[in-house]
């Protein structure tokens, strides 16, 4: 589960080469070695994946390419050690920080009914930052595994700004199962929301899109705001602002 959001589609991994040895182990640029190994951050490894049968509301098995992620696309990607973390164990887990990734931090989310306008202004800014703004390390497949060809010939990627970037992943999780041919498609479950990952993804999910917004902003105190809807009579946040 954890790995599935961090194994998303590596901009250095998202061409023929990658495809064809189904390997995703990137370089670290801190030590020039893949997955920093080097400097004892991690190394390239068979990527572990579930046995489990699926349940019964998916009777399909080898025809879509979510089926034990990531395998379609790779086999061998950077296992990090201790808390480092990212694609290629260049960053640091979630709640840590510092260069060795040694200091624990915790992050705390605030209501935004109870943020004052300058800071509700400064959060739409930084979406509208994210919405304008060509994410450096991932990028989005624009077909099927098997559209690529046998051997990765023909890589279907495409960039894609930070924002929409996670419309596109929350999308890629929960659509339908492409069953071949024009509208043939399984709709009887949805992955994201209608089984058991549904709060432990969505969990990992906001936790990888603050720190995405953290980055591209500079500003790693940012959290995602919420809002307490359990009693609201309207929807408070439903304004032009």
């Amino acid at each position: 589960l954890f790995e599935t959001c961090w194994t998303q589609f590596p901009r250095l991994c998202a061409n023929s080469e990658g495809l064809r040895t189904k390997e995703c182990c990137p370089v670290w640029s801190g030590d020039g070695s893949p997955c920093g190994a080097l400097s004892g951050r991690g190394f390239c490894a068979d990527v572990l994946v579930s046995d489990e049968p699926n349940g019964p509301q998916y009777p399909h098995s080898g025809i879509d390419d979510r089926e034990r992620w990531p395998l379609a696309f790779f086999n061998r990607t950077c296992r990090c050690a201790g808390n480092y973390g990212g694609f290629n164990c260049g960053e640091c887990k979630f709640g840590y920080w510092g260069s060795n990734c040694a200091e624990y931090r915790e992050s705390v989310r605030r209501n935004i009914m109870t943020m004052s306008t300058t800071e509700q202004q400064k959060f739409i800014s930084y979406l509208n930052l994210a919405k304008n703004t060509i994410n450096p390390d991932y990028v989005i497949s624009t077909g099927t595994r098997a559209q690529m060809g046998e051997n990765g010939e023909s890589p279907m990627f495409s960039d894609i700004n930070t924002y929409d970037l996670f419309v596109w992943i929350h999308y890629f999780v929960s659509r339908d199962t492409f069953l071949g041919g024009p509208g043939n498609v399984w709709r009887d479950i949805d992955f994201a929301h209608e089984s058991a990952a549904f709060l432990p993804w969505h969990r990992v999910y906001l936790l990888h899109w603050e720190h995405e917004i953290r980055k591209i902003t500079g500003d790693f105190n940012f959290t995602i705001p919420y809002w307490d809807w359990r009693d609201a009579q309207s929807c408070e946040v439903c304004t032009d602002n």
